[in-house]
C-alpha cells in the first residue's frame, strides 16, 4: 500500500549505510516511506559540488512527490557549509520541494539544543580534521577533541565496524568534557551507538545519518498537518 508521505534522499555513490539507517528509522513510523537516488561521489570542485548531478537526482525524485528533499552526506562541514546552503537553495527553487543537507540539520540540530562542545570520530585525516574544526567554529560549535580515521576512500568507511566507532567514542569521552559525540560520515556505522554509550557515561552519540533523517521528519509532519 502506497503511504502518504515521502522522505527523497540523495546520497553518495560509494555509500552503504544511508539507506538501512534510514529505514531504521522509518519502520517505527508507519505512514513515511523513503525514495532514494544517487550522485558521483568523486568529480565535485573543491569549494562546491557538480551541480548536474544533483539537479537530475533531484528531478527524479520530485517525480515521486516527496515532502522533502535530503542530502543526506558530510561534505558540506569539510567545504565550509555555504555551498550547502546555495545547494539546498537551488534545488528547492527548481523543484518547488523543501530541500536540506545532513550537514545544515547537523549544525541546527547541535544549536537547538546547546550542544556546542563535540567530539568528532571522522572519516578522513588530520587535515580534514582540523577543516573540521575551523568550519563547525564557525556556526559556533566547538570540536574538542577528534579521531580522525584517515579513510579517504568513501566505500572504505563502510568497513569500519560498530565496536571500532564505539571505541573511538569510548576514547573521546574520558578525553574531554564533552555535549556530544557526533560520528561524521553518513558511511560509518554509527547509529547503532545513538544514544548513550554503553559505557554509561552521560554523553550523546549523534550518527550524522541519523541526524539528517530525524531533521527531515518535520517537514513531513507539516505536510501531514
Amino acid at each position: 500500500m502506497l503511504t502518504p508521505h515521502a522522505i527523497g534522499i540523495i546520497l553518495p555513490s560509494s555509500n552503504r549505510v544511508v539507506e538501512r539507517v534510514t529505514r531504521s528509522i522509518l519502520d517505527e513510523l508507519p505512514g513515511i516511506d523513503a525514495c532514494f537516488t544517487r550522485v558521483p561521489y568523486a568529480g565535485h570542485p573543491p569549494d562546491g559540488y557538480d551541480m548536474a548531478s544533483f539537479r537530475q537526482a533531484a528531478a527524479m525524485l520530485a517525480q515521486a512527490r516527496p515532502d522533502v528533499i535530503l542530502w543526506n552526506a558530510t561534505r558540506g562541514a569539510l567545504i565550509g557549509f555555504e555551498p550547502d546552503r546555495r545547494l539546498a537553495s537551488a534545488l528547492e527553487e527548481e523543484t518547488g520541494i523543501p530541500c536540506t543537507t545532513t550537514a545544515l540539520a547537523t549544525v541546527d540540530y547541535l544549536t537547538r539544543r546547546g550542544l556546542r562542545r563535540i567530539g568528532l570520530v571522522a572519516q578522513g585525516d588530520d587535515r580534514d580534521g582540523q577543516r573540521l574544526k575551523q568550519t563547525f567554529g564557525r556556526e559556533g560549535i566547538e570540536i574538542v577533541v577528534g579521531h580522525n580515521l584517515g579513510i579517504q576512500d568513501n566505500f572504505e568507511a563502510a568497513r569500519v565496524t560498530p565496536e571500532e566507532i564505539e571505541d573511538h567514542a569510548l576514547r573521546l569521552a574520558a578525553a574531554a568534557r564533552l555535549d556530544a559525540i557526533l560520528v561524521w560520515s553518513t558511511n560509518l556505522a554509527g547509529h547503532r551507538l545513538a544514544g548513550r554509550l554503553p559505557s554509561g557515561l552521560p554523553i550523546p552519540v549523534l550518527d550524522s545519518a541519523a541526524v539528517g533523517i530525524w531533521q527531515a521528519l518535520p517537514y513531513v509532519t507539516t505536510a501531514n498537518a
